[in-house]
């Protein structure tokens, strides 16, 4: 399968994940006790790892795909416009490492623990790694809002999508950028991240590889 076909799922399956972590966020933590994915009270919290284990193993889950499939979407994007933005793409690809790198910790970490934590149910263990965890989350969603940022911005330039699409592409990545500032953009950014993934993921499983949209 050539890299623009699995650039092109990979942006699907990144649809999927974002619909997939709102759900858990918006329907099933409510029916935990209205628990949040970092939530800093250890008595609520600990009490949910331990009620709803799946869940928290499936948040888990996306989050190691995040670190992925999006890696791949930048990858094929590049592929497409190094020759028109060598400077944008290759920049856009090192930010996407980043936070694709800091999305597989977010993945992998809380296997290791929150056994710990159940067990001796440490409230200030606890506290503190939730809001390292947080930090981390934050870190990966601005490095990567920095690589759609820049990739929107190639694809401005380059007319290698659709001006909407790339707008959108651009304007999800400063968003990301600055969740950390005002955490309601990070919610709006979910948002567009859903729509750009799954009209980039059919754009590219649709378009030959040299293909020039308007």
């Amino acid at each position: 399968m050539k890299l623009q076909k699995v650039g092109g799922v990979a942006s699907l399956a990144n649809g999927i994940l974002a619909v997939a972590i709102v759900f858990i966020v918006m329907v099933v933590c409510p029916r935990l006790g209205h628990i949040q994915i970092f939530d800093l009270d250890p008595v609520r919290g600990i009490a949910a790892w331990s009620a709803s284990p799946m869940t928290f193993l499936s948040t888990d889950i996306d989050v190691l795909l995040w670190g992925i499939a999006p890696f791949l979407v930048v990858l094929a994007l590049r592929e497409r416009m190094q020759a028109s933005a060598p400077i944008l793409t290759q920049i856009a690809l090192i930010a996407i490492s980043i936070a694709s790198g800091l999305w597989l910790v977010g993945g992998i970490a809380p296997q290791v623990f929150r056994p710990f934590l159940i067990s001796t149910g440490d409230a200030s263990a606890y506290r503190a790694t939730m809001i390292l965890m947080q930090g981390l989350a934050c870190s990966a969603d601005h490095a990567g809002g920095w690589s759609l940022l820049l990739i929107g911005w190639a694809a401005l330039k380059t007319t290698a999508l659709s001006r909407i699409l790339a707008c959108l592409i651009a304007l999800t990545g400063l968003l990301f950028i600055l969740e950390f500032l005002v955490g309601v953009l990070a919610a709006l950014g979910m948002i567009l991240f859903t729509i750009t993934s799954f009209w980039l993921g059919i754009t590219l499983l649709r378009t030959p590889q040299k293909a020039v949209l308007s």
